[in-house]
C-alpha cells in the first residue's frame, strides 16, 4: 500500500460521491497484493494499522450509506425519522449521566438520553461513523430538562428532544391540601381525590387551599394555577386585619358576638359536654354606617387570634366575603349553584381548630320573603337552597354565617328562626359617649394641630379630648342649625329629627375627613399648619348640610325604614334646614 492511499482518503464530513472514489482503489488495491511482508520496525507495522482502520472506517461508511439508499428504494419500508414519535414527561435524571426518568401512559421508564449537537438532528444524511463518534463524546447536560417538561422521544423511547410546556393540556382541578412544597392533593371530576406534583412552572408559587389549578391526569403533574371561579371571585379567604380594638362604640354588641362564635371554638369540650350545639348563624342588623361590615371583619381575626393564645399555635381561620348583588345571576339555577359550591367550598375548608365565616353582606338583597312581589320572585328558589345549606342533611360544623342588613324586615322569616339564624344583633347608632370614643379613633394626638391649640392645654393629648368633646357637644345639641327634618306619623303624630338622630360611624369618620381637608387647604393657602376646633365645626356644618337631601319625600315610610326609624308608620317629610335658611334670607 502506498502513502498515496492514505491522502486519498476523505474526511467523514466529506459527500456521500467521495466515497466511490475511495472504496473503488481500496478493492482493487486488496485483490491485488498478497500478505504483507513481516517487519520489524514499529514505526512501520503502527502506520499500517492507521492506514488499515481508515480504510475499514471508509468501507463502513460506503455500507452505511448503501443500506440507507437501499432502504429508501424499498417501497413500504418505514425509516424511523419517518414514523410517528411519542412524547414523554421528565420526572427526574436516572443513576447514569445519560439516562432520565420519564412518564409515558401514565407508567415509569428508565431511559437513554440520545440527545447531542444540531449535527444529529437528521441522521440519514450523515455517516455510521459520525454518530458513532459523536455518541461518544456528548450527552446532554443535566441541567437542561424541567421537572414535568414534555419530551420527544423516538421508538426506543430514549428522549431525543425537549419541547416545553406549550403542548401540555390538562384538566381541572381544585386543591383539597398542600401536602409539601412539591405535592398536592387535588380533587378532580367526579370528587376523585389525587395527590399530584408540581411542575416547573408552579415551583415556588404559593398555593392555597380552594385554588384551581391545571393537571395532567396521566403524568399527575400540576402545571398551571387557574383564575378563580365565580364563586371565588366573590370571596375573600383569609381573615382580614381588623380587630375589636379599631371599633369604638359598641362595646356591648361586639361582646354578645364574641360570646356566640369565639366560645365554642375556644372551648369544645364544653360545649359537648354540656350536649350544646353553637350557633349557626348571626343577623347583624341596625342603620347604615353603624359598623356592621366592620365587625364582621373584625370577627375572623379575632377569632384566629385567640385559637392560637390558646393553642399554643398559629391560629387560622377563613372569612368568606359574598357580596350579595355580585352573587345575583340571571341564568335560571346558577345563583343557586353558587350558594352550594359556597358552603361546599366552606365545609372542606373547616376543622376544629380552622373555623369558617361566611359572611352575607346586604343579606336582604339575596333573602327577601317569597310571595312579596317586591322583587321578580327569584328568592323562591334562592331562599330554599339556602335553607337547606343551613340545616339539611349534610352536617354544617365549624362554619358560623353572619348576615348584615339595613332592612330586616324584607328577610324572609324562615331564614331568621332559631336553628339557623340564632342571634339577632342589633347595631344602634352611637350615642354622645359612643360618639366621643368613635372620634377618638380617628382624631389621635400623633396627628398635626394648630399650636395654639397645643399650648392652651400643654400636650397633644389633653388638647385632642377637648376638641372631641366640643364638637360631640356641639353635634348632639338641640339648637336650630341642627333641626334636619319633621317627621308626620299615620296617628297625627309629629316629631322633629336632629343631627345627632342620624349619627354614625360613617357620618363621624366623614366629619374628621373633612376636617383634615380643611386644614391641608389652609396650610396649602395660608401656610398655617395644623387642626384645630374651627376646623371641626365647620366640617360638622357641612355635613349637616349634606345631609338635607338624604329623605325620601316620594316614600316616606321605606326612608324611616332604611335609616332605621321603627315604630308608627311615616306618612310626610319635610326639610326643616332649607326652610330655616329660606327665613333667614326673607329676613335679610
Amino acid at each position: 500500500m502506498s502513502p498515496q492511499t492514505n491522502k486519498m482518503l476523505p474526511t467523514p464530513q466529506e459527500g456521500h460521491l467521495a466515497l466511490k472514489d475511495v472504496v473503488e482503489p481500496i478493492i482493487k488495491e486488496a485483490g491485488k497484493t498478497g500478505h504483507p511482508e513481516e517487519s520489524g520496525k514499529p514505526a512501520d507495522l503502527e502506520e499500517r494499522i492507521k492506514e488499515s482502520e481508515s480504510k475499514r472506517l471508509a468501507l463502513a461508511e460506503a455500507l452505511y450509506s448503501s443500506r440507507e439508499k437501499i432502504r429508501g428504494l424499498i417501497p413500504g419500508l418505514d425509516r424511523e425519522q419517518d414514523r410517528a414519535q411519542p412524547f414523554g414527561v421528565f420526572v427526574r435524571y436516572g443513576r447514569e449521566r445519560d439516562t432520565a426518568i420519564i412518564k409515558h401512559h401514565g407508567r415509569l421508564y428508565e431511559t437513554g438520553i440520545e440527545m447531542s449537537g444540531p449535527h444529529q438532528r437528521n441522521p440519514s444524511l450523515q455517516s455510521f461513523h459520525v454518530i458513532r463518534r459523536s455518541r461518544g463524546e456528548e450527552c446532554a447536560p443535566r441541567e437542561r430538562f424541567r421537572k414535568g417538561e414534555l419530551l420527544l422521544l423516538n421508538n426506543n423511547l430514549q428522549v431525543v428532544d425537549a419541547r416545553g410546556f406549550d403542548l401540555v393540556c390538562g384538566t381541572l382541578g381544585t386543591v383539597q391540601q398542600v401536602l409539601s412544597d412539591e405535592t398536592l392533593l387535588i380533587k378532580g371530576a367526579g370528587d376523585e381525590r389525587r395527590v399530584v406534583s408540581r411542575a416547573d412552572p408552579l415551583m415556588g408559587i404559593k398555593i392555597l387551599v380552594g385554588d384551581n389549578i391545571e393537571y395532567d391526569p396521566d403524568s399527575l403533574f400540576a402545571y398551571a394555577l387557574l383564575p378563580k371561579s365565580e364563586v371565588d371571585r366573590l370571596v375573600l379567604e383569609r381573615a382580614p386585619d381588623n380587630c375589636y380594638e379599631e371599633i369604638g362604640g359598641l362595646k356591648d354588641a361586639i361582646q354578645i358576638i364574641r360570646d356566640a362564635i369565639e366560645l365554642p371554638h375556644l372551648y369544645p369540650e364544653y360545649f359537648r359536654e354540656h350536649r350544646l350545639k353553637p350557633p349557626k348563624g348571626i343577623l347583624l342588623y341596625g342603620p347604615p354606617g353603624c359598623g356592621k361590615t366592620l365587625i364582621a371583619k373584625a370577627v375572623a381575626n379575632s377569632l384566629a387570634r385567640r385559637i392560637g393564645e390558646m393553642t399554643g399555635e398559629r391560629g387560622e381561620s377563613y372569612f368568606l366575603y359574598v357580596k350579595g348583588p355580585e352573587l345575583l345571576n340571571k341564568f335560571v339555577g346558577e345563583t343557586e349553584q353558587t350558594i352550594r359550591d359556597l358552603f361546599v367550598k366552606a365545609r372542606n375548608q373547616a376543622t376544629c381548630r380552622t373555623p369558617v365565616i361566611i359572611f352575607f353582606d346586604e343579606m336582604d338583597s339575596l333573602f327577601r320573603k317569597r310571595g312579596s312581589g317586591i322583587s321578580s320572585d327569584m328568592e323562591s328558589t334562592i331562599v330554599p337552597q339556602f335553607l337547606a345549606e343551613l340545616d339539611g342533611l349534610e352536617v354544617l360544623e365549624n362554619v358560623v354565617v353572619i348576615g348584615a342588613t339595613n332592612r330586616v324586615d324584607l328577610i324572609d322569616p324562615a331564614v331568621l328562626r332559631p336553628g339557623r339564624i340564632d342571634r339577632k344583633v342589633r347595631i344602634p347608632r352611637p350615642g354622645q359617649e359612643a360618639a366621643v370614643e368613635i372620634f377618638s379613633r380617628h382624631l389621635t394626638p400623633d396627628l398635626p394641630f394648630d399650636p395654639p391649640v397645643i399650648d392652651s392645654f400643654g400636650r397633644s393629648s389633653g388638647a385632642v379630648k377637648a376638641m372631641i368633646e366640643r364638637v360631640v357637644s356641639e353635634m348632639y345639641s338641640l339648637k336650630p342649625e341642627n333641626e334636619l327634618f319633621e317627621v308626620a306619623y299615620a296617628d297625627g303624630a309629629k316629631r322633629v329629627l336632629y343631627l345627632k338622630d342620624f349619627a354614625s360611624g360613617a357620618i363621624i369618620e366623614n366629619i374628621v375627613r373633612r376636617a383634615k381637608f380643611l386644614a391641608v387647604k389652609e396650610l396649602i393657602d395660608k401656610g398655617k399648619r395644623g387642626i384645630n376646633t374651627e376646623h371641626l365645626l365647620a366640617a360638622l356644618r357641612q355635613e349637616c348640610k349634606e345631609n338635607e337631601d338624604i329623605s325620601n319625600c316620594a316614600n316616606p315610610a321605606e326612608w324611616s325604614r332604611i335609616i332605621g326609624r321603627e315604630g308608627e308608620r311615616v306618612v310626610r317629610v319635610r326639610t326643616l334646614c332649607i326652610n330655616a335658611r329660606e327665613e333667614a334670607d326673607h329676613h335679610d
